[in-house]
């Protein structure tokens, strides 16, 4: 008896995290709210090399082709002098294409800084076509400039 009512005690307990972390997963796996948020987190984490949080942003049915994409361009930007962060420069243009689609393009600029010097890269055009997937904003396809040899001199690059 007492153990029947520790284990149902414990399950009460257990219930409600793995409820609340069940309920979170789903929100993680929504996507984004709009195209432009979408872009933003793939861009943020580009920036700083973490994957975790990338896959909710990529489409599903093209998400591993997305994920080696990032993975080659973060590998790009690893041969040279890695910068302290990337950002989007001005506002970010999205053009509705109907049906839950849309194009976006963020103006991307490299950043370096340590104590005495703050050096800012040329922004240029990154473009993604992103599409409403499962609920969210998605990164269906990205096109970005090459690192070296556009956003960094080719000889930075090893």
């Amino acid at each position: 008896m007492v153990l029947s009512l520790v284990a149902v005690l414990c399950t009460g307990v257990v219930a409600v995290p793995v409820s609340w972390a069940v309920r979170k997963q789903a929100e993680v796996d929504r996507g984004e709210v709009s195209p432009d948020a979408a872009v933003t987190v793939y861009v943020l984490q580009m920036s700083s090399g973490e994957e975790i949080g990338l896959s909710r942003v990529l489409a599903g049915r093209r998400h591993d082709e997305l994920l080696r994409q990032w993975r080659r361009y973060r590998g790009e930007i690893e041969r040279g002098n890695v910068p302290s962060k990337l950002e989007t420069v001005g506002p970010i243009d999205v053009e509705d294409q109907g049906d839950d689609r849309a194009t976006v393009t963020a103006q991307v600029h490299a950043v370096w800084w340590d104590e005495q010097v703050n050096l800012s890269g040329t922004a240029l055009p990154w473009r993604f076509e992103t599409r409403r997937d499962a609920g969210g904003w998605r990164v269906w396809a990205a096109e970005m400039p090459a690192w070296c040899g556009v956003h960094v001199r080719t000889d930075t690059c090893r």
